[in-house]
């Protein structure tokens, strides 16, 4: 058995960890890298195995750091399943669409951007003196409908005409919307077939609603080894969301290896 981490370790968000064994390769999380905009592009594009090699997805909760990349692994060939609690399922319908979204809408000012300076640049040459501000005005509104919404479809015949760099979102709505056919809910405490021998239960976490932690027991040549990973971890006494669970079945208290989320662990809450 063999875990190997890739991402939210000694740094935060783009959770993702996967789980080897002889017969299975089980992906803990599939989180986005979230930062700097050049740097989180490119890890998140960037992914470090084959999708089609993943048995299934183990997914601790919805938000976009630990569920935001996949959608890129399901329109590229994944074919396992996305297992997590029922309430992460519901939530992922709403969060993984507005990342799409938000994904567009930031790709489209991008080229907007690279447009409008090439536009600068090319002025500039032509006049041989510093572009004015009145120009300047004229050529933003020029790449802009009424109302100030961006003209797409000009900018995008602009990057094709000046064979500009083009920013593409990392998945688009539709690659969301076919992302979520591959999510299986189920209830806390509930065993799920996850691969070949292994299985996994669902605690809560207390963090967000359908937040888990998981316990997953994998077998191999007759003996038994049980993984714990926590994901986030809530605190206590929170008015809506249910404390993290202090009782585990008697099968579930004796863990080989325990992957703990400590982002905050020197802090006093």
């Amino acid at each position: 058995m063999k875990i190997t981490f890739y991402g939210a370790v000694r740094e935060v968000t783009g959770s993702m960890h996967l789980l080897t064994t002889d017969t299975n390769r089980i992906l803990l999380d599939c989180g986005m890298f979230q930062g700097r905009r050049k740097d989180a592009a490119q890890k998140n594009r960037s992914l470090p195995f084959d999708p089609q090699g993943i048995t299934n997805i183990v997914l601790s909760h919805a938000h976009i750091d630990h569920s935001g990349r996949i959608p890129l692994l399901t329109k590229n060939n994944f074919n396992g399943r996305i297992v997590c609690t029922r309430a992460t399922h519901d939530a992922c319908e709403y969060l993984l669409l507005d990342s799409a979204h938000i994904q567009d809408s930031d790709a489209e000012y991008l080229n907007y951007k690279t447009v409008r300076s090439y536009l600068y640049q090319k002025e500039k040459a032509q006049s041989r003196k510093k572009v004015s501000k009145r120009e300047h005005n004229n050529i933003k509104k020029g790449l802009k409908k009424e109302g100030h919404r961006l003209d797409n479809e000009k900018i995008d015949k602009l990057v094709k005409k000046y064979n500009l760099d083009k920013i593409r979102p990392l998945y688009t709505i539709a690659d969301a919307e076919q992302a979520l056919n591959f999510f299986d809910g189920y209830p806390y405490r509930h065993s799920v077939t996850i691969g070949k021998e292994t299985t996994c239960m669902f605690y809560e976490a207390g963090h967000i609603l359908g937040s888990a932690i998981s316990i997953i027991k994998t077998h191999k040549n007759g003996r038994s080894f049980t993984i714990g990973y926590t994901g986030d971890v809530g605190r206590f006494n929170k008015p809506i969301i249910k404390d993290p669970a202090l009782y585990f079945e008697a099968d579930d208290r004796e863990i080989d290896l325990l992957i703990m989320e400590s982002t905050y662990v020197i802090r006093v809450h």
